[in-house]
């Protein structure tokens, strides 16, 4: 099987770069297209094929992932034509599995990833389009384990996951500067402080997938009375970071 990828940004990289580190495809197996060359000589580097011609990239391979911007989605398809013994994956933010099977006659599967696929720990889900067959979902949930978590869910939800996981690595990067700022104003060098608060997230989700425990009860394992977890509890809740966060989403 031969994986074209239209559109190599930031998360059509972050796919590609992932499903090496994984091992689960060689690079002579993924051809990458985009009219930027830049981005494509840092992947030809990695031994992965590269087009600036979307076509020849469609004609080689049996599964096409639309990486592209979503405003272009309905364009690309077009101009591609791609049949329907061919399976488009679609990463597009905000484009629904309707739209693509207007554009296009291929079977057709939207997922929603996050660049966290680079390094092999992305969190997504994915919906079918109406013809996409048993076959066309093993495969998506083949290659969207070996990046990390997935989870198939209805389409209604899809934009909720968007928010969630798909812009979810943002925040949680601001939540990374923002404790190693803190370390920094405090003392520490900005090389520690930055370790200290990236293991910290990490660690912090390794125990809320895999303790048992829920999330309150992981609180108050770090939680002494009168201690100054609970101070700094406190002034997070006073300033309604929780709120915060589920507006953003």
């Amino acid at each position: 099987m031969k994986i074209g990828v239209i559109g190599c940004g930031n998360l059509g990289s972050s796919i590609i770069k992932g499903l090496l580190k994984s091992e689960s495809l060689k690079p002579e197996a993924i051809i990458a297209s985009d009219p930027d060359k830049e981005k494509l000589e840092e992947l030809g580097k990695l031994g992965v094929k590269t087009t600036t011609d979307n076509q020849e990239a469609t004609e080689e391979s049996e599964v096409i992932i639309i990486a592209v911007k979503p405003s272009l989605v309905g364009k690309v398809l077009e101009e591609l034509g791609v049949s329907k013994e061919k399976l488009i994956i679609s990463v597009a933010a905000g484009v629904s599995t309707d739209f693509l099977e207007r554009h296009t006659d291929a079977r057709v599967i939207r997922v929603m990833p996050n660049i966290c696929g680079r390094v092999a720990e992305m969190a997504s889900c994915y919906t079918l389009g109406k013809f996409a067959t048993k076959d066309d979902e093993k495969l998506v949930k083949d290659l969207l384990w070996v990046l990390g978590l997935t989870f198939k869910i209805d389409k209604e939800l899809m934009d909720t996951v968007t928010g969630l996981s798909g812009s979810g690595p943002a925040f949680i990067f601001l939540v990374i500067q923002g404790l190693r700022d803190a370390g920094i104003d405090l003392g520490l060098s900005e090389d520690v402080a930055l370790k200290l608060a990236s293991q910290t997230v990490k660690g912090s989700g390794e125990m809320a997938l895999n303790s048992g425990e829920s999330l309150e009860e992981l609180i108050d394992m770090v939680s002494s009375p009168k201690g100054t977890t609970i101070e700094g509890l406190k002034i997070l809740e006073d300033q309604e970071v929780r709120e915060a966060f589920e507006d953003a989403v």
